[in-house]
């Protein structure tokens, strides 16, 4: 059987009024069952069968044209040449947005732990006790000291009693018109004796003090720390006094026999006509630190003079008394 579209026939009505070839002699249709056979096509392989036989033939139109059925509508596609995603069931939607909130909640809470663990690094490294971190040395400056360390003193003695008569005599000699105790207790002791007799003006004032450990002082904060603190503001004091307090600058000295942590200060004060000399000796034992003023009138209504050497002698040996009284 040959393959291709059938021949078409004309559309012209042949001499006995039926459509067909020219000059083709009419013939008269056979006689056939009303049912189709099949038979051509049972023993065929889909191979053999013609191209019109198949799926691919559609009725022709005027013109030759086939009429075929109207395409299904494509769907639209997005921009940029990518396919829309496939539409997910309900239940699929709602699963990726259960699975999204479990993400977001794991990564808070990793970000808390995280937080967390640096802030308590942080305190640990502050406080010194990382494992990594060797423990602190035992120097000054290493570690805050809230006791009293090993050799500190606790208590001074009081200072109207830890004079001696004997001093008093040979610097201040004749009848004492005043002895006051300004302050005394056991770790704060200052007192005070006036010669008030002509032509001989002189006072002494002893002070001895045990300081305590501090947050305030520098180094370690131990009170020998705080002792050295208040050592170098009467030092600084001495030297540039405040302007409001209208005091001189001081020559400074040395302090035979008290130790590196000691000097002495000459001061002269000039109010009203009256020039009066004054010596000031401080010195350090650890924590505990010792201040004595020596001063006497050096001329100005009928007073005087009281020679610097002397001043200066009497506040030296007041200061090691002192000393020796604490240990």
């Amino acid at each position: 059987m040959a393959q291709g579209y059938p021949p078409r026939r004309s559309a012209r009505p042949s001499a006995s009024g039926r459509r067909g070839r020219a000059g083709e002699p009419v013939r008269s249709r056979p006689e056939h069952s009303s049912r189709p056979n099949f038979d051509e096509f049972e023993n065929g392989s889909d191979e053999d069968l013609p191209p019109w036989a198949g799926l691919g033939i559609h009725p022709t139109g005027p013109g030759g044209r086939q009429l075929r059925p109207p395409r299904a509508p494509e769907p639209a596609q997005p921009r940029g040449g990518q396919a829309w995603p496939a539409e997910e069931p309900p239940d699929a939607r709602g699963s990726r947005r259960a699975a999204a909130k479990a993400r977001r909640s794991r990564r808070r809470l990793v970000v808390g732990v995280g937080l967390f663990v640096v802030a308590v690094a942080v305190v640990l490294g502050i406080l010194g006790k990382l494992p990594f971190q060797g423990k602190p040395a035992a120097a000054p400056g290493s570690g805050l000291v809230t006791t009293l360390q090993p050799g500190e003193f606790r208590a001074v003695p009081n200072a109207c009693d830890a004079i001696s008569v004997t001093l008093l005599r040979q610097y201040l000699p004749g009848k004492l018109a005043k002895v006051s105790q300004s302050v005394g207790n056991s770790s704060q002791s200052q007192c005070t004796w006036t010669l008030d007799a002509r032509p001989d003006f002189r006072v002494l004032t002893v002070s001895s003090a045990a300081l305590t450990p501090s947050l305030l002082s520098s180094g370690d904060g131990s009170a020998t720390f705080s002792a050295i603190d208040a050592y170098g503001q009467q030092l600084r004091g001495l030297q540039d006094p405040p302007k409001s307090s209208k005091a001189p600058k001081a020559q400074l000295g040395a302090a035979a026999g008290l130790g590196r942590d000691a000097f002495s200060a000459l001061q002269v004060f000039h109010v009203g006509g009256v020039t009066t000399d004054e010596v000031t000796v401080v010195a350090r034992d650890r924590n505990v630190l010792v201040d004595i003023s020596m001063q006497g009138q050096e001329h100005g209504g009928g007073f005087g003079p009281v020679p610097v050497s002397t001043l200066r002698a009497a506040a030296l040996a007041a200061a090691h008394e002192m000393i020796a009284g604490i240990h």
